[in-house]
């Protein structure tokens, strides 16, 4: 869709628009080092590793009680409800979204609205949980957000008029948008838009999209259930995974079963990047449908299939988009425990051999946090699970009932038997009620954490 078109379908407020020539321009220098410098936050993690660390030491734990409001915005009217972005910065301006698909530029000193984009949307949206948006990216003279009706958008910074609005998928069957996109730069120099797709609690299959910031064209797109087909510059590119999907069922005629063309899978919060290894790091989504017996032969056991490549932490070549190694935190997810919850990116010390490991942190909706060593993901060697790529995994909450720990060997879940939904009853349509905790929405949930390279926590 052109500019013009775009345009059309949208409201644009133009309240108090930025002179073009005051925007200055976003540089991948300036977003790769957004977290050694303090006067703006350019990136949904405060740099490439997502650690949400700054430099800043003018407000510490003495003086913090001493903040007093400056000014106050509301983001108003009917529309206001969920908010979780987290906000940009960048000379003086704040970029921040808003529900129902809305974007917001404020002057920073005074918290005046500068110019609002109000993305149209259609009725027959499905936005699972809430209709929140949970920030931007920023490049260039351009700001870009994703929309409750599966659209990537770029906006002129100044104006907030719209320069491209691409559609990635079919909203009508569920896919949508609420995660925050990336910037990233390939290992052969060119700058790419990463975003990925929201939508597993209606079965769609997830993908991540690599797009050119300039005009949004797709450059490649990765889906994140086995035995679908990736695309490469246009084209049919490779399969994730093994073709003939062996994690996931069969009928007796040797045909996927329903559930694989659903899938999950979904990759709706926002990734890491590791550019040493040209990696983006990423969690993928809950399988669908939920019920893990759709996703299981007939007869057999659930924990003998694992509905890859769900409920994980995913490593993609940022030239290619291949999936270049995955960690499954929740095998064959019969809980919603997903696998979304951000992926940090750190430096760890063993503390049984000293040696230095460059390492990925996740605290993970299913109570467990894991420390993979994302070097050995980013190569293959824990394709899926090896047990070569985990490092430790440790309850961080109390009460923990579907599993007893994470076993270092095979880097799998001991699952506690019975904790998983049972059959239904004969003559009924849903089995017996289980007690499991953590519950669905987790020992933690969407929220990302934060690492301290001053503390080492």
């Amino acid at each position: 869709m052109n500019a013009v078109a775009a345009a059309s379908a949208a409201l644009m407020l133009g309240l108090a628009s930025l002179p073009a020539a005051a925007v200055k321009p976003v540089s991948w220098n300036d977003i790769a080092n957004d977290d050694k410098t303090g006067q703006d936050v350019l990136n949904y993690g405060l740099g490439l590793k997502t650690q949400r660390h700054s430099p800043l030491k003018q407000i510490n734990a003495r003086n913090v009680d001493q903040l007093v409001p400056a000014w106050s915005f509301s983001f108003g009217g009917e529309k206001q409800r969920g908010q979780e972005a987290q906000a940009l910065v960048h000379d003086g301006v704040i970029y921040v979204t808003s529900s129902y698909s809305r974007f917001h530029a404020l002057d920073a000193k005074t918290g005046k609205q500068l110019w609002m984009y109000e993305h149209r949307l259609p009725d027959d949206i499905r936005p699972c949980c809430d209709v929140v948006n949970r920030g931007a990216a920023i490049y260039g003279d351009k700001v870009f957000f994703g929309t409750l009706d599966a659209r990537m958008i770029a906006l002129d910074r100044a104006t907030g008029k719209v320069v491209w609005n691409e559609k990635f998928a079919d909203h009508k069957v569920g896919y949508t948008m609420t995660g925050a996109p990336n910037i990233v730069k390939e290992k052969n120099g060119r700058v790419l838009l990463i975003h990925g797709s929201s939508g597993d609690e209606f079965g769609v299959v997830g993908y991540l999209y690599a797009r050119d910031p300039d005009t949004g064209e797709e450059v490649w797109a990765r889906p994140f259930v086995e035995g679908h087909t990736g695309r490469l510059n246009g084209k049919d590119s490779t399969t994730t995974g093994d073709a003939k999907a062996p994690s996931w069922p069969r009928d007796k005629d040797g045909n996927l079963v329903e559930a694989w063309h659903h899938g999950g899978g979904a990759p709706w919060q926002s990734a890491a990047f590791d550019p040493e290894t040209n990696t983006i790091v990423i969690g993928a989504g809950n399988p669908a449908p939920w019920n893990t017996w759709k996703r299981t032969k007939e007869g057999d056991d659930p924990k003998n299939w694992d509905s890859l490549f769900t409920s994980g932490q995913a490593y993609v070549d940022a030239t290619t988009g291949e999936l270049k190694g995955f960690y499954q935190h929740t095998p064959n997810d019969a809980w919603d425990f997903s696998g979304n919850n951000s992926v940090v990116l750190f430096d760890y010390k063993d503390p049984k051999t000293g040696r230095q490991v460059k390492a990925s942190a996740h605290a993970d909706r299913n109570g467990f946090f894991y420390v993979t060593d994302r070097e050995k993901l980013a190569t293959g060697a824990g394709y899926p699970n090896k047990p070569t790529a985990l490092i430790g995994a440790w309850p961080f909450v109390d009460g923990i009932t579907w599993a007893t720990g994470i076993d270092l060997k095979t880097g799998r879940p001991n699952e506690v038997a019975g904790q998983r939904p049972p059959l239904p009853t004969a003559g009924g349509d849903k089995g017996k009620a289980v007690f499991v905790s953590p519950p669905f929405l987790g020992g933690t949930n969407w929220m990302p954490m934060s690492y301290s390279p001053d503390t080492g926590l």
